[in-house]
């Protein structure tokens, strides 16, 4: 790494700036925690910011610049497929409640509404992505399943910028594995960790449950990082790089099959998207899901096909070492 400048693309900013009708400016971020066994985070503001905690790790906390930066934490039921009331409909009332000044469940609130010209960054984690890609993708009246269950529309209004971090776009072959759709011996493991239940159902990797099936392209570009440390290199039950539950092409939100075999040097690039238009590739993390957003491994980010990062001055080469300590919370904290 000795002699070369990573720095992030002009480009990305250039987005930033667009998407957010100005110059980048401190942003409100909003938090979409992901799939849940229980109902906690959806009846408990504790459980649902404890989401992004780990000891004294604390993904928002450097996120948000020590607190410096407002936000909005959300807590829906994430035990829900990512399309009923009580997930998608329930983020999409507190995005929007979020961009009207209402304070979250702990008293934490945007400092400037929509209305002001206030801008708002949402960040969703594995599940999370799923409910913003439908969200995003039936937004317009055009779209199958128009205002579903809330204020869809509204919500692709506000919307500033939207980062997921390990989301699960294509599903999961972990999912998969619990549901008894995988390999047997992965199946055998996975039920004893966590059941089928309507969840994990709605986020298997196959066709008739995939997001893309129900939704058009989404309204907002979505920024796409993913987790590449898994148990040991890849996971046996994924394909691919893998953060030990969503394997790339996912993360990714790749075309073609869902449970394809990507690496950083050759995972989708930018024009090769489960949506002709929507998704853009920022970069990978030595992260696995826990971590993706807990803020509890600061470790190497590597550059992806069409990713964000240059190096002297031109895109850097796919798996190149952009970062040697950066977690995915510090990253988000660079932005803007």
């Amino acid at each position: 790494m000795a002699g070369r400048r990573f720095i992030l693309g002009a480009l990305f900013t250039l987005a930033l700036a667009a998407a957010a009708g100005q110059a980048v400016a401190q942003p409100c971020l909003i938090f979409v925690h992901g799939k849940q066994t229980d109902t906690n985070t959806y009846t408990s503001y504790t459980s649902a910011r404890n989401y992004w905690v780990n000891g004294t790790h604390d993904f928002v906390k450097t996120a948000t610049k020590n607190f410096a930066t407002p936000y909005y934490v959300v807590g829906y039921n994430g035990t829900r497929p990512y399309w009923e009331a009580q997930s998608a409909g329930e983020v999409a009332n507190e995005i929007v409640a979020a961009t009207n000044g209402i304070a979250d469940g702990g008293g934490h609130r945007c400092t400037k509404t929509y209305a002001q010209g206030g801008t708002f960054w949402i960040i969703a984690h594995s599940m999370g992505g799923t409910v913003m890609d439908w969200i995003l993708g039936n937004n317009d009246a055009s779209d199958p399943n128009f205002n579903f269950n809330g204020p869809y529309d509204q919500v692709a209004q506000r919307a500033s910028m939207v980062i997921t971090t390990g989301g699960a776009h294509r599903g999961s072959q972990g999912a998969d594995a619990v549901c008894l759709q995988g390999n047997v011996l992965c199946s055998f493991i996975a039920i004893f960790i966590q059941s089928c239940d309507d969840a994990t159902y709605w986020l298997r990797s196959s066709d008739d449950v995939q997001v893309r099936t129900y939704a058009n392209a989404p309204a907002k570009t979505i920024w796409l990082t993913a987790g590449y440390e898994a148990i040991f290199g890849s996971s046996a039950c994924l394909n691919g790089e893998d953060d030990g539950v969503v394997q790339y092409a996912s993360s990714f939100a790749c075309s073609g099959s869902a449970t394809a075999s990507y690496d950083n040097t050759n995972v989708c690039n930018n024009s090769n998207k489960q949506e002709a238009s929507g998704f853009a590739n920022l970069d990978g993390a030595a992260e696995n899901h826990s971590d993706e957003r807990d803020d509890s491994d600061s470790d190497t980010r590597r550059a992806v096909p069409t990713g964000i990062w240059t190096c002297s001055g031109v895109t850097c080469a796919p798996n190149t070492v952009v970062q040697s300590s950066m977690t995915t919370a510090r990253f988000i904290s660079i932005l803007y």
